[in-house]
């Protein structure tokens, strides 16, 4: 745990009949934006579920600056917004009415910060929430999420159904409001991997309930992927980040200009690969990487 963290997850565990999720070992630290990516199934909303306090895990620990988070935990449930794929609202409402419901739900609630940002996205006070678009509607969420100071910031598949033209925006969305609180922590959850390219800090990829990969953007950006048809020659190395074989060849994924990666460069059996979107190539790798 350090100073910024806001949630850790303590071998934080979750089983179903024919699924399981965890066991859990993460922080989410203040001024970050995590990219929490995978494909369908892979846990991605159990987990959310789990961190918002709407299902209970089979084992394991939520805790919040060191302090155990209780199941129905109303001051944690305060600290944060949810936005789901489709946005929970009274269609009939209109903005302004739904953000007036919401002001009255909240004890923190900050008229000013809603009135900036819904001009700030441009959401008409008059037009009912039925009548929006899902992206217009996404940003309703964000407004309503801001302005009630939440400390975290939950998107689960906020892109889907989205075009490329407003899946931008969203994302630009994202990048702006990161700016403009920079202590806000924001988990991103999405099976899109480009959601992420320009977004995200940090990556998340879980694979069959388990975590396939941790790292931050910055050293996802910096790193060097090789490819081998020695299988097993590099031993495990703190620099190394990732490794999976798949049809008989081994990819490594390094961090840039470490020692690992000056040593592959002078081996003629190692392959220094540049891949056209290394973040595609990761998430696809994981695929194949052994979860035991």
């Amino acid at each position: 745990m350090t100073s910024d963290s806001i949630l850790e997850l303590d071998e934080l565990r979750r089983v179903f009949p024919g699924f399981e999720l965890g066991p859990l070992a993460l922080t989410f630290e203040r001024g970050h934006i995590y990219g929490l990516l995978g494909p369908n199934g892979a846990g991605k909303t159990t987990l959310i579920n789990l961190v918002t306090l709407q299902l209970r895990p089979t084992s394991g620990a939520l805790r919040s600056a060191g302090t155990d988070i209780a199941w129905g935990d109303q001051r944690w449930k305060s600290r944060f917004c949810y936005i789901r794929e489709e946005p929970a609202f009274y269609g009939g409402l209109t903005v302004a009415q739904t953000l007036s419901l919401a002001s009255r739900l909240y004890d923190r609630w900050d008229a000013a910060v809603a009135d900036r940002l819904r001009d700030l996205f441009a959401l008409p006070p008059g037009r009912k929430v039925d009548k929006l678009s899902k992206g217009m509607r996404v940003k309703l969420g964000l407004a309503a999420a801001l302005a009630h100071r939440a400390d975290i910031l939950i998107l689960d598949e906020p892109t889907a159904g989205l075009d490329p033209t407003a899946r931008a925006d969203l994302q630009a969305t994202v990048r702006q409001l990161h700016e403009d609180r920079p202590e806000l922590c924001v988990i991103l959850s999405s099976h899109i991997f480009e959601d992420f390219e320009e977004t995200a800090t940090d990556i998340r990829i879980l694979r069959r309930g388990r975590l396939a990969l941790k790292a931050s953007a910055d050293t996802l950006r910096s790193a060097v992927l090789y490819r081998t048809d020695t299988v097993g020659a590099v031993a495990p190395s703190p620099d190394l980040i990732l490794r999976w074989t798949r049809r008989g060849t081994e990819w490594l994924l390094v961090r840039g200009d470490s020692a690992l990666d000056t040593e592959l460069k002078r081996r003629d059996d190692h392959h220094d690969e540049r891949p056209h979107d290394l973040l595609g190539a990761v998430y696809h790798g994981t695929a194949h990487v052994d979860l035991g």
